[in-house]
């Protein structure tokens, strides 16, 4: 897919620079780097940088979601690449890294400007929106007019364009504003400061202040201080043919019903109220589920992350204490009774006894692996695999990798694969796989999905 994408852009290129020569000095090409594109599809994955809020990604209730995230998962599909979020709320920060290689994607709500124009390259706009005054309904008289606004003090999130906007503003009406960046919160601990009394005034895109107004009820937006202005992705600079790739993939998106029904349930519907009346949203909450003082405690007695833990759970029963399996596995962790009788447990039903037993079965498997030399993220993917399928079928693997040179004491790419393959009977009728048939495909799927809702609960959710 690569090569046919490079063959294509050369192509359009050269018939670019003939058909133009006249204006070549006047508008000098910049050499695209299609290095970002191969690198992505060479490693599978896309590293995609966000806010934690309620329009661009959170997770509620153990499922990650937002309207950015929901976004940037279907163009990861799209892409036929797995999906990596990490936090930033400093949105220079986040551009700068984005430049600097860390970051393929930027995935947030991003004013397009000029300075950063020259940095970057956007992406085509997602929607379009104003900038709007947010102040407290219950003070003394509301600012009705921009020229009101002279002298005023207007708090802002550190690192978004707000502050240059305001300098741009307060130059050009010569208001004499003081703009101050506040560190460490989000827009929505701004807002709600507002709504409270403690803040007077800050600056927000209209589309997030509108949906702000359904939860807090004491907050103003009429007074708008711009136009509608676009609101993009960021690529880097020189990352043409991914700008390319993503454009084409929006395009696309916004021609279909899924776009207008994700962009109307994150910024105009109740269900962002919902979920500020709900404990399992709030990031500083740290919670994930009613079970965790339990999964704290039994995580501590195997020395795991207790969100690590948690993820294994959701994976296993959505926390459903009352899930049961077809092959007779029963709650929180889908603890076999068998299993549980056979590492001397008799109860294993309540969440405690069942979270305490699946525990105790995952340090005995971690154990297996500890005379291999397996780091620690290896170690974890093999217990888990372990958990999932049996011990047995992930030696078959590592057996089975080492055999046909792969290396087996790393999960990706090398013993995953022989799990995911273990139903096939070139694989699992080969002499070293002693214990015959897997439905390696779901135990492949079970190790990613449990690492990949593990990152998203670092991301968002103290340790």
């Amino acid at each position: 897919m690569y090569i046919i994408r490079v063959i294509t852009y050369t192509w359009l290129f050269w018939f670019c620079l003939s058909a133009c020569e006249t204006k070549r000095e006047e508008e000098p090409f910049i050499i695209p780097d299609a290095g970002t594109l191969e690198k992505i599809e060479r490693r599978g994955v896309l590293n995609v940088c966000t806010y934690y809020n309620t329009t661009d990604y959170y997770v509620y209730k153990g499922i990650p979601k937002g309207f950015h995230y929901d976004l940037v998962k279907d163009l990861a599909d799209f892409l036929d690449v797995k999906l990596h979020i990490e936090v930033n709320s400093n949105v220079e920060d986040c551009l700068r890294e984005l430049n600097e290689g860390k970051y393929d994607l930027v995935a947030m709500s991003l004013s397009v400007t000029d300075d950063r124009k020259e940095q970057i390259s956007f992406t085509n706009p997602l929607f379009y929106t104003s900038n709007v005054l947010v102040q407290n309904k219950k003070q003394d008289s509301l600012i009705r007019d921009i020229q009101d606004l002279r002298g005023k003090e207007i708090f802002v999130q550190e690192g978004t364009t707000y502050k240059s906007f305001l300098r741009e503003l307060s130059d050009s009406l010569q208001l004499n504003l003081k703009i101050t960046e506040v560190e460490y919160l989000t827009y929505e601990d701004i807002l709600l400061q507002v709504e409270k009394g403690e803040l007077p005034l800050t600056v927000i895109d209209k589309n997030i202040a509108q949906i702000a107004a359904q939860y807090m009820t004491h907050i103003d937006y009429s007074l708008e201080l711009s136009g509608a202005e676009p609101v993009a992705w960021a690529v880097a600079g020189k990352a043409k043919y991914l700008l390319h790739e993503v454009n084409q993939w929006l395009g696309a998106m916004k021609k279909r019903e899924k776009f207008p029904v994700l962009y109307n349930r994150y910024y105009k519907s109740s269900y962002v109220t919902s979920l500020h009346n709900s404990k399992y949203y709030k990031l500083k909450n740290g919670i994930i589920s009613s079970f965790d003082p339990i999964i704290k405690k039994e995580a501590a007695k195997i020395g795991w992350d207790w969100r690590l833990l948690a993820a294994i759970i959701f994976q296993e029963s959505g926390f459903d204490p009352e899930a049961t399996s077809n092959y007779g596995a029963v709650g929180l962790m889908q603890v076999m009774p068998e299993t549980a009788l056979q590492l001397g447990f008799e109860d294993y039903i309540e969440p405690e006894d069942n979270i305490k037993v699946g525990s105790y079965y995952l340090q005995y498997l971690e154990k297996m692996f500890t005379k291999y030399d397996l780091d620690t993220l290896n170690r974890i993917k093999f217990t888990l695999a372990a958990y999932n399928a049996g011990a047995g079928h992930v030696f078959d693997a590592m057996r089975l990798a080492e055999s046909y040179g792969k290396n087996p004491n790393i999960w990706n790419n090398n013993v995953d694969y022989f799990i995911r393959y273990k139903s096939r009977p070139e694989i699992y009728r080969d002499t070293l796989s002693r214990n015959g048939y897997c439905d390696g495909k779901q135990t492949f799927n079970f190790v990613n999905n449990i690492i990949e809702n593990y990152t998203h609960y670092r991301n968002t959710i103290p340790r």
